[in-house]
């Protein structure tokens, strides 16, 4: 849990939300790894 962020953001370090999912009937982030070196639009 070392990695855990403490601020807003509910994802590790190098990982950002994209959404919410189901896991287990309830909703949580969905966090994917950053992209490195691509420009998102």
């Amino acid at each position: 849990m070392a990695d855990k962020k403490t601020d807003k953001d509910p994802c590790w370090k190098n990982y950002e939300q994209v959404g919410m999912k189901k896991k287990d009937g309830k909703k949580v982030p969905n966090c994917v790894p950053k992209k490195s070196g691509k420009k998102e639009k």
